[in-house]
């Protein structure tokens, strides 16, 4: 991954997505402390979806419950998924649902996502440094799925903290 793509996740403006998390009535109602939080944590999301287009992954629940409400804003994340993957990113939402075998593929795409994100960053993907209220787990059910849909993947968005703790 060089500059130029580190720089196009860093540079996407994600505060009208946390404005929404944070609203009582039509959001999730989370703290702004969280909303940072989970905001950190998707942008080394769509980080690892960039770096790594033909991986199969999901991302925890917290986090993919922030990559729905960009999706929501769809003119807003079909012009950001352009400027960071140079295509759209589609999210295919139906992963362990459908049966036994859906739920162990599931589960193997929690853990792989669970290895590159502890690869990549050198850290663990349930961290207990993370505020209380915020759901860090590895457990198969928490974890959503990315929609690799053929060589098309996504990836993560980093500021400028963010961008150093990615330049591993």
């Amino acid at each position: 991954m060089n500059a130029q793509e580190m720089h196009a996740i860093a540079s996407l403006d994600l505060e009208p997505i946390k404005v929404k998390l944070m609203h009582e009535e039509s959001g999730e109602g989370w703290t702004l402390e969280r909303a940072n939080a989970v905001e950190f944590e998707y942008r080394r999301f769509l980080y690892l979806m960039k770096k790594f287009p033909q991986e199969q992954t999901a991302p925890l629940v917290d986090v993919d419950t922030f990559w729905h409400y960009h999706i929501l804003d769809t003119l807003k994340y079909a012009a950001d998924c352009e400027a960071v993957f140079g295509h759209f990113l589609h999210h295919f939402p139906y992963i362990g649902l459908r049966g036994e075998d859906d739920e162990a593929a599931h589960l193997r795409v929690g853990l792989r996502m669970k290895q590159l994100y502890e690869e990549t960053f050198g850290e663990d993907y349930a961290r207990a440094t993370a505020p209380a209220d915020f759901a860090h787990s590895g457990v198969a059910a928490q974890f959503a799925h990315s929609g690799v849909v053929g060589a098309q993947a996504g990836f993560y968005q980093a500021r400028p903290r963010l961008a150093a703790a990615l330049a591993v």
